[in-house]
């Protein structure tokens, strides 16, 4: 009975979420909605089935959702609202930004089409030293090779014999299983994991299964000179900014990102993401020595007369959580 109720359940507080959540009510205090999107792929393309569940929305997903949003929100560039605040300028009752990060191919394929249909503006955070590369992150190198049969190679190196759940030996490995054995990983340092994939010879055993991941710098110039999209910097290397960096490691991802979107772009990059939302207090203070604003992954709405500029909160958004309009509702009000 109870495994009967829990879709009902679900179902009904979905519902209520979408039609009293604070995205469909009056608000007193000025609030700002950042929305998190990563990739933008239609289900067709050979590098939807390449990627983690959680990471994905389909274009008309996203259409969908850019439509949405200028039913509930003033919706505003991320840098435009920080300007206001800074400004101690009015700012909208109910706003809502739109992020990307890291800067994948995908999003200047099909995200940029929508946003200049629907003439939404938004802020891709970018890759820095990565942009124009075939550079592969971590997660989609080990999501390869587990879909691949690779699992036996994977588990012949110490660092990945260490994964506590362990990919089943008899059976097909799905997605799901995959992204569960990705989030294990992420209790080693980037540098761990890279060292490990490399020992374990990834780019031979993968050759040719893996698109390039990242856009050129022309695409993410043209992304820019679109005038609806704003660069701010992911860091150089899409390290993690915890205490696995030494100082000057941090300084450097920190700072040297920046420059280098500045020479390449000729605008500033004034905003900053943290990677995976890892950072600790050095890491907080350089970013706030150095940049507007920053965003987190920290789940939240954030109101403009409490929040701090630089560890602003957002809402994910993938497929399996938006791709109708109650349920991106539901998610919009963030009580689901």
């Amino acid at each position: 009975m109870a495994n009967k109720l829990k879709p009902l359940l679900k179902a009904a507080a979905t519902g209520l979420a979408d039609q009293f959540g604070p995205h469909k009510s009056r608000s007193t205090n000025p609030k700002l909605w950042v929305l998190m999107y990563h990739r933008i792929l239609p289900k067709e393309d050979e590098r939807f089935n390449l990627e983690e569940p959680g990471m994905i929305v389909t274009p008309d997903t996203f259409a969908m959702h850019m439509n949405d949003i200028k039913r509930h929100f003033d919706v505003i560039s991320l840098s435009d609202w920080v300007n206001l605040k800074q400004q101690e300028l009015p700012l909208p009752k109910k706003a809502c930004a739109v992020t990307f990060d890291d800067g994948w191919a995908d999003n200047y394929e099909y995200a940029l089409p929508v946003l200049k249909a629907t003439n939404t503006p938004a802020t891709l955070f970018a890759v820095a030293e990565k942009i124009g590369t075939n550079f592969q992150f971590w997660p989609n190198s080990v999501l390869a090779l587990l879909l691949n049969g690779f699992t036996t190679e994977l588990n012949r190196h110490p660092l990945f014999a260490k994964v506590s759940s362990q990919p089943p030996v008899e059976g097909p490995i799905d997605r799901e299983y995959a992204a569960a054995y990705i989030h294990q990983l992420k209790s080693f340092s980037d540098d761990a994991i890279f060292s490990a994939l490399h020992d374990i010879r990834s780019a031979d055993l993968l050759a040719g299964q893996l698109p390039n991941a990242l856009m050129t710098w022309e695409q993410l110039n043209a992304m820019h000179a679109s005038g609806l999209v704003v660069i701010g910097s992911h860091t150089c290397n899409h390290m993690r900014l915890s205490v696995d960096l030494n100082a000057q490691q941090m300084q450097y991802e920190i700072e040297n990102s920046k420059r280098i979107l500045d020479e390449r772009l000729g605008a500033p990059a004034d905003l900053f993401c943290f990677p995976n939302g890892d950072y600790n207090e050095a890491a907080l203070h350089l970013v706030t020595k150095t940049y507007k604003a920053a965003v987190t992954t920290q789940r939240g709405i954030n109101d403009a007369n409490k929040c701090d500029p630089h560890e602003l909160t957002r809402i994910g958004i993938h497929e399996e959580v938006s791709n109708s309009p109650r349920l991106f509702g539901a998610r919009l009000s963030g009580w689901l």
